[in-house]
């Protein structure tokens, strides 16, 4: 094993090539390009030769599962498979794979898109926020009570729909002002049409139900999308490079539950209503989590509580002592499931590696310990105390009050338990997961939308329910 820096500029391009010139067969020679100074996360060029007899392809790795990037913590794995020395259980990495086929064109266009998928993402939010404010503001100024009770639809509406419209917007990869205004508007007249075509109380029911359906679908397409999306897990800084990532498992489970219940609303009580949030939950969570499809062990415990929460307020005879212990044991029965699920079907996911091969209760203690780290760095970074308290306050005002919330839909159990499932999901998410609070703001934000979309009640003037 040799391990040389190769001098800068020129110099160093003909120290590669003289490398790449006497390299004997059966040698590998792997060759990465040194972090430039700072602290930004980057994609470094890396190139290998002698790996598995492929010549001009990609390479790629079970740790990314994206076609032509490798991981840094793969090329320790790769080395020693390499030499034939037994790889530690230590090491978190997977060994690389050279595959037929390259397409540098398209690797530059991948590194471009995720260099402006953070810097983009609140920005899409607050632009979508402040248009919904201007069409609200300008509905009271100009228009009826009807007017603005449409403005108070259209807006939450508009919400649901945008995780879906950011899949479009992934595709295009258009500049930043224009995925901005595409984004925004797209959502907005997707909002107006859904309201006008599918009435209230049931219209979220048609973005929730056709934003899961489109992110199950890229997901077994191997996430080409979701990856480039702004909702996507921002493979750029490391943390995942396919599959679901935190805020999106705080969307799709929110998606879920707002589909599930304003598709019940009206119907009352029932075992078929649990049997719809249960078997919701279940679906959703083995697609989140499988290894080969989201991979996120997290959302199983975010969704699990969540859909638990809501399918036990549908029971007809109301909440019990056995149905609190299926609360509980919700997001536990979600793992097992989910582990058989991954040993069955060979799914070589984050979870598989480090949690059902973990060499004993020394490795399980370190990952719980490093999440929680990661957790409570999240927990105290800029905006996310003030915020984090302002949610809180907020579920706490809605939970007081829960039945002028829940007044124009005449206290619907449907609706009490897609927003008392919110709020569990929210509540799991944060202390379960590595962004913390992250997941309940989601939540929080998503619950917040579903309350101010009950406020556009079209049948009603705007000072007519009960405690306005």
């Amino acid at each position: 094993l040799v391990v040389a820096s190769l001098p800068p500029g020129a110099a160093g391009r003909a120290a590669l090539a003289e490398l790449v010139a006497q390299r004997r067969a059966g040698e590998l020679l792997l060759v990465m390009q040194a972090p430039p100074p700072g602290t930004d996360a980057q994609l470094l060029p890396t190139g290998v030769l002698g790996l598995g007899g492929t010549r001009g392809g990609h390479l790629t790795s079970s740790t990314t599962h994206t076609d032509g990037v490798v991981a840094a913590i793969d090329v320790a794995p790769t080395v020693l498979e390499h030499l034939g020395v037994t790889v530690p259980g230590a090491v978190k990495g997977q060994p690389m794979t050279a595959e037929p086929g390259r397409d540098a064109a398209g690797l530059r266009s991948l590194t471009e898109r995720l260099r402006v998928v953070l810097p983009r993402r609140l920005p899409a939010l607050w632009t979508l926020i402040g248009s919904w404010v201007a069409l609200l503001l300008a509905a009271m100024l100009v228009a009826d009570r009807r007017g603005e009770r449409w403005a108070f639809r259209v807006g939450p509406l508009a919400v649901f729909w945008l995780p879906s419209v950011l899949l479009l917007t992934a595709a295009l990869a258009p500049s930043r002002t224009a995925e901005l205004l595409l984004a925004t508007g797209l959502a907005l007249l997707a909002g107006a049409l859904t309201d006008r075509l599918a009435g209230w109380p049931r219209a979220p029911m048609v973005p929730a139900l056709v934003g899961l359906a489109a992110y199950a679908i890229d997901l077994a397409s191997g996430s080409p999308l979701i990856i480039r999306s702004l909702l996507g897990p921002n493979p750029l800084f490391g943390a995942r490079f396919y599959g679901i990532g935190n805020e999106l498992e705080a969307t799709l489970a929110a998606l879920l539950l707002v589909g599930v219940g304003t598709l019940l609303a009206g119907r009352g009580r029932s075992r078929a209503a649990v049997a719809a949030f249960a078997g919701g939950g279940v679906a959703l969570a083995l697609v989140v989590g499988a290894g080969r499809l989201g991979a996120d062990v997290g959302g199983v415990i975010t969704i699990g509580a969540g859909a638990a929460v809501a399918a036990v307020l549908m029971l007809p005879g109301g909440l019990t002592r056995r149905s609190a212990a299926v609360v509980v044991l919700a997001p536990v029965l979600g793992l097992a499931l989910l582990a058989a699920v991954d040993l069955t079907t060979g799914g070589d996911s984050h979870f598989t590696r480090t949690v059902l091969r973990a060499d004993g209760s020394g490795d399980l203690l370190d990952i719980v310990s490093r999440r929680y780290r990661l957790a409570g760095r999240q927990a105290v970074r800029g905006f996310m105390p003030a915020a984090t308290i302002i949610a809180l306050l907020g579920i706490a005002v809605a939970m007081r009050r829960r039945e002028r919330v829940l007044a124009p839909v005449d206290g619907d159990p449907a609706w009490r338990a897609l927003l008392a499932g919110l709020v569990a999901a929210g509540v799991a998410g944060a202390l379960f997961n590595d962004s913390g609070p992250v997941l309940l703001l989601f939540e929080a934000f998503f619950a917040g939308s579903a309350v101010l979309y009950l406020r556009g009640d079209p049948r009603l003037a705007r000072d007519a329910l009960p405690g306005r």
